[in-house]
């Protein structure tokens, strides 16, 4: 299921129904794992549309992301109520990463975090680490408040959920390092400045910027959810977009010149048949087939 009918447009907050899953969109039928395994295999297909598009990392640290939360529900013992954390709540997340990622691809309004993501991929000399720092910005600081009040902040006996919630920061800890050194083997030699097996505070930096991102994201969701009317809704979704849109320009603030070609060439040859597209501004339509380089998803 998805995360609830819940404007791209950074507008105003819309109802928290649950709307049927998009055409191609991580459905969430059968068990927990089979859910988290859908997921990721959805992002894979993403990912290596994109080849040596510059919105490729982001896609891809999100792969470690399920792979490290299907390792910890296959353990089992991680979360009180894994279908919500594992299930319901990471379908919904994923899902409006596709939607944002889709409204982009396709010329349609994306909230500011997103354009900001979208637009530092497609035209700035911006590394690889600021890539997946823009998205992950955009979907946790503005994405992740609405998923969580779509599907509630409290279990059906009214415990909170919070504990799951914090729960989950031990799976993203796991899935940093190899997310790191992937990035770097892919896409970009300087993300190697990342890897925690050589810099820990790197990791622990990540981690701590992850942490912040995350406590404000429940904040903001319990905003949402205890709002009184559709006005404070809409004063609480206004304070979501300006938070994540003045975190997207600091991340994207900082520019090397030539940096693009840099990191087109490395791509190129760590991965001999990827391809890199033109500079393009989604300002309407569709992308060329094969812009990304490739066909289907990254390319309709």
């Amino acid at each position: 299921m998805t995360a609830g009918a819940i404007t791209l447009t950074g507008g105003t907050a819309a109802a928290f129904a649950p709307p049927p899953a998009r055409s191609g969109h991580p459905s969430c039928q059968g068990p927990v794992l089979a859910c988290v395994r859908e997921a990721r295999r959805t992002l894979e297909a993403v990912r290596d549309e994109l080849r040596c598009d510059h919105r490729a990392p982001f896609p891809a640290i999100y792969v470690h992301l399920q792979r490290s939360l299907e390792t910890a529900v296959a353990e089992g013992g991680h979360f009180e109520e894994p279908s919500w954390l594992a299930g319901r709540l990471n379908t919904g997340f994923v899902n409006l990463y596709l939607d944002a990622y889709e409204a982009d691809r396709a010329g349609r309004p994306v909230p500011r975090a997103w354009r900001a993501a979208f637009d530092a991929a497609r035209t700035a000399d911006v590394n690889a680490g600021q890539d997946v720092l823009l998205g992950a910005n955009a979907h946790i600081q503005r994405d992740l408040p609405h998923v969580i009040a779509a599907l509630g902040l409290t279990r059906p006996d009214g415990g909170t959920r919070k504990a799951d919630y914090d729960r989950f920061q031990k799976v993203l800890d796991r899935a940093y390092g190899p997310a790191v050194r992937d990035v770097a083997r892919r896409y970009d030699p300087l993300v190697a400045l990342g890897d925690d097996r050589w810099n820990p505070v790197a990791g622990r930096t990540a981690g701590e910027l992850f942490r912040e991102w995350r406590e404000q994201a429940w904040e903001h969701a319990r905003q949402l959810a205890g709002a009184p009317d559709r006005e404070g809704r809409d004063r609480v979704v206004r304070r979501i977009e300006t938070n994540a849109a003045q975190w997207a320009r600091l991340l994207g603030a900082v520019r090397a010149p030539g940096y693009r070609a840099v990191r087109d060439t490395y791509c190129r040859t760590r991965a001999p048949g990827r391809s890199v597209p033109p500079p393009r501004a989604a300002t309407g339509g569709t992308e060329r087939a094969g812009g990304a380089g490739g066909s289907g998803r990254a390319g309709r």
